[in-house]
């Protein structure tokens, strides 16, 4: 197999008894090596543990309540934001699926905020903020306009 002038010759295939045994020795080397340095390596990561631990676990825990907060603060966004809607979608249900549920359980409602009032001599309303005791959000967002108010109209 011989090459012209100005291509040489290929070296010849390596032995693979030689290939297989340098690799063998190679490993060999390289578990030695480990095996050797184990002790020094397992004082160092236990000096690295002890000393970046706390640190860790530190901004471990803060990451996570930063992760809590920001989604609290995107349901809360939601709520906001889709509040109104989704109450009068499960209002719409459940009177659909049966009206003389719906009509008994405000009834209760009702009946109930008559028993506070009485028992305890002053509205119910007045022991939470009053946005959550009258809901008074903007309407559901309408984007094709179908339910047309005076107020609600764009202007052009």
């Amino acid at each position: 197999m011989g090459g012209s002038p100005s291509i040489p010759s290929p070296p010849p295939p390596p032995d693979p008894k030689e290939v297989a045994q340098a690799n063998a020795d190679a490993y060999r080397m390289n578990v030695d090596t480990y095996i050797s340095k184990l002790p020094e390596m397992a004082s160092v990561e236990n000096r690295m543990r002890s000393q970046y631990m706390p640190q860790q676990r530190a901004l471990e825990r803060e990451l996570s309540a930063l992760d809590q907060r920001a989604g609290v603060q995107a349901g809360l966004q939601l709520e906001r934001q889709y509040g109104p809607q989704r109450t009068l979608e499960g209002l719409r249900r459940s009177y659909e699926q049966s009206p003389q549920a719906y009509a008994l359980n405000r009834g209760l409602g009702d009946q109930m905020t008559r028993q506070f009032a009485q028992l305890y001599g002053t509205s119910p309303y007045g022991s939470v903020e009053q946005n959550v005791a009258f809901n008074q959000q903007q309407d559901p967002y309408d984007p094709y306009f179908t339910n047309p108010q005076p107020s609600k109209t764009p202007r052009v």
